[in-house]
């Protein structure tokens, strides 16, 4: 995910098109086998933030077929595409932001393996613990300090029937601070932790699936639900227990793209967290309109929903077009546990989507969230650039 803010110099996808409805779409199953076995969509642009300055930011789609979508003994017809993503920035404050994310689709989809991987070097902002922390104002000389971190993330699952799915995971990430500002360093609980962490975590997965594709559903239900202890095993520093359930769900409206999705999640932490590893609300998949790690504590729960419509065009393949939007609503808190979520920060926004694979689209989305109503408070909305749905 690229995040950015909304300023005149902040270019990554121009596009203006017009595009009149057209007859009905007569197969929008485009992900099956008469697909190319790999295929590769590059990114590249500039943009700039006030955090970050000027940058440059790179970016990959891979989607690979695994199997043949009429194998023998595979769960359906439709085998799903894979799919690795690829992006990153580097700007003129030397802010270095590296990810990639695996989703893929093995043994007819009976196993499926999931990897995510994030790499950060650069300037940070830290507010303290819980809503009233998160109030103050973004001032770097005061919230600022610099993160070096990253993650490594590995999921597998088996299905056990045609809708379950069982595995387990590992979470091994590291944080280091430098270059504290006066916020993060009078913060107790920061002090409780101290500058540098390292977690090592393993867990169980449980999954409800009944999506048609998983990178972009038009119908369907989607539960993830995870438990990982983390310890002091392979060089851990702190010894918690996090909980994680999220749940999907897709309504295909008058026809195949236009879509109802909503989205409710939760994050539970016990135990000795380090700062760095509560709860957050934040990103490009969750409420899109709030800087990550601005309101923290060690619960989080938050719910969207979200209207997608994909226009039609006569003239493509299967009747679909390249083109669509989204518009969203949303709301969540954070808190010490989900009896002390009592503050609730509102979100909304809307998005631009361009197909650049079969049902796998370039996103930019345009999200709102409190601050932008406080008066007083200097606050602009933030955009987000990044391949295929938030959810």
């Amino acid at each position: 995910m690229i995040r950015t803010r909304w300023t005149p110099s902040a270019v990554l996808l121009v596009t203006i098109v017009a595009e009149l409805p057209a007859q009905q779409p007569q197969n929008v199953d485009s992900v099956l086998a008469n697909e190319k076995n790999v295929m590769l969509t590059p990114f590249l642009a500039p943009g700039y933030t006030p955090e970050m300055g000027l940058l440059l930011s790179l970016g990959a789609l891979v989607s690979f077929r695994t199997s043949p979508a009429l194998k023998a003994g595979a769960i359906s017809e439709l085998v799903q595409r894979s799919t690795i993503t690829f992006n990153g920035s580097y700007s003129t404050s030397r802010a270095l932001n590296l990810n990639a994310d695996l989703s893929s689709f093995w043994m007819g989809d009976r196993l499926r393996i999931y990897t995510k991987f994030s790499f950060k070097d650069m300037p940070d902002n830290y507010w303290g613990v819980g809503y009233e922390a998160g109030q103050a104002p973004e001032v770097d000389s005061l919230t600022g300090y610099h993160r070096d971190s990253w993650l490594l993330q590995p999921k597998v699952v088996y299905r056990i029937s045609s809708k379950i799915l069982i595995g387990g995971m590992l979470d091994l990430n590291s944080t280091t601070a430098t270059d504290i500002g006066v916020t993060m360093d009078s913060d107790p609980y920061f002090h409780q932790f101290g500058p540098v962490n390292q977690n090592t975590g393993a867990g169980l997965v449980f999954q409800f699936d009944t999506r048609d594709v998983a990178a972009n559903a038009w119908k369907g239900t989607y539960l993830n639900v995870q438990s990982v202890w983390y310890g002091k095993w392979l060089s851990g520093d702190n010894t918690y227990q996090v909980y994680d359930i999220d749940y999907r769900q897709y309504k295909q409206l008058s026809r195949p793209g236009i879509t109802l999705a909503w989205t409710g999640r939760t994050r539970l932490s016990y135990g000795d967290v380090p700062w760095a590893e509560l709860s957050m609300i934040g990103s490009s998949t969750d409420l899109r309109g709030y800087r990550q790690g601005r309101y923290r504590n060690k619960a989080m729960l938050y719910g969207i929903v979200e209207y997608r419509h994909q226009f039609l065009n006569e003239k493509r393949k299967g009747g679909m077009s390249r083109h669509g939007y989204v518009g969203w609503v949303g709301v969540g808190s954070v808190g010490d546990n989900l009896k002390g979520l009592n503050d609730w920060l509102p979100n909304w926004g809307v998005g631009y989507r361009f197909e650049v694979q079969p049902r796998m689209s370039v996103r930019g989305d345009l999200g709102f969230g409190k601050e932008f109503l406080s008066s007083g408070n200097k606050f602009v909305p933030s955009v987000y650039f990044s391949f295929t749905e938030a959810f």
